[in-house]
């Protein structure tokens, strides 16, 4: 699997991350953490400030909370026999100044981390789940899997979901590290969960999307299809959204797993679906760089919008604007509208003629 934009040196090994939170996106964009309006795209702070200066190269989605963003990143070694630096920075929400970085983890992060109840909490590559103080970014505890943890943790009532490499999911104490259960598929988890009612979704590299009971860590349902599952699943109503990397969208009762309906997308789906604030639409952001708006009655395909980059995350909806982070294009990001698919701005901007 390639999850680096290329194959040599200290780049980035994962993609452009975005996070909406009011009326802000915040973008781990490369060479920098930007804070953008979330109305027109103009910025309103960046870190560093001269990027030129630093070797950290920033990338997956910023978590916010509790008056910080928190983004990680990675730097080349200071010797020729060195290791590449991965650090954590937790950095002011108002004016994006470094309030402090964490850089005891001995392995990339692929993907970003998650805030709850004072606690920030992110897997790397080395096998390890770290939490840390959101406050002071001091180390809590870590968590040892056996493999790689590529997926975002989802924090609910004091406990971490988080899936590994290793062919689990963990769910763990938030405030003391220690294992309350842990599910085992026949794959590679990378996605985050999702929730409903007391049951969590999520799937594999096994060709497999599992329902399991939250407290028990036991299987409610299983999915089959033919393809992995990478992304996270979405979760509307009673609805479970979830798609497949050989990009085949399925809408399922959560309850009980009964298919309402599928899409042959029939293009490469490397990110899960989202889905519109009024639930009437699902965004699938396919690989070759095709924005898709489906209806959630019957899976029909709305409108499209064709980009010459590449999509890797998840679309990112707020109110009536779908917001998608591109790679390998003129833009970093697009925002459009919800019904129609029409451009709302881009960033960088366009250069004045």
């Amino acid at each position: 699997m390639l999850l680096g934009t290329s194959g040599c040196g200290s780049a980035p090994t994962s993609w452009t991350g975005i996070t909406i939170d009011g009326d802000r996106i915040y973008a781990a964009d490369f060479d920098t953490v930007q804070a953008l309006s979330a109305d027109d795209g103009s910025e309103v702070w960046a870190f560093p400030t001269n990027p030129k200066g630093s070797n950290d190269m920033f990338y997956a989605a910023p978590a916010v909370g509790e008056g910080l963003v928190v983004v990680a990143s990675k730097a080349p070694p200071g010797g020729f026999l060195g290791q590449d630096i991965y650090t954590v920075w937790g950095l002011d929400v108002e004016s994006g100044r470094d309030a402090w970085s964490f850089d005891g983890a001995a392995g990339e992060f692929v993907e970003g981390g998650a805030i709850g109840q004072g606690v920030f909490v992110i897997g790397s590559g080395d096998g390890y789940v770290y939490a840390l103080e959101l406050e002071t970014g001091r180390l809590l505890w870590t968590f040892e899997t056996g493999h790689r943890v590529w997926a975002t943790p989802l924090i609910i009532s004091g406990v971490v979901y988080v899936g590994s490499a290793d062919r689990h999911l963990y769910a763990i104490d938030l405030f003391e590290g220690t294992q309350r259960w842990a599910f085992e598929g026949d794959g590679a988890f990378a996605g985050r969960p999702a929730l409903w009612q007391e049951t969590l979704f999520v799937g594999a590299f096994d060709d497999t999307l599992y329902a399991i009971d939250v407290e028990t860590g036991s299987e409610v349902w299983r999915l089959e299809s033919d393809n992995w599952f990478w992304g996270g699943p979405a979760v509307y109503s009673d609805t479970l959204y979830a798609v497949d990397v050989g990009g085949r969208v399925y809408a399922l009762d959560a309850e009980t797993g009964a298919e309402i309906w599928r899409r042959e997308l029939e293009v490469p789906v490397r990110a899960g679906p989202a889905v519109s604030e009024d639930g009437s639409r699902l965004f699938v952001a396919s690989q070759p760089g095709t924005l898709h708006a489906l209806d959630t009655a019957d899976g029909y395909e709305m409108w499209t919008d064709d980009n010459e980059a590449q999509l890797y995350m998840s679309p990112i909806v707020s109110g009536s604007i779908v917001y998608q982070a591109m790679l390998y294009g003129q833009y970093r990001i697009k925002a459009v509208q919800v019904d129609n698919g029409r451009e709302v701005w881009v960033y960088p901007p366009p250069e004045a003629e």
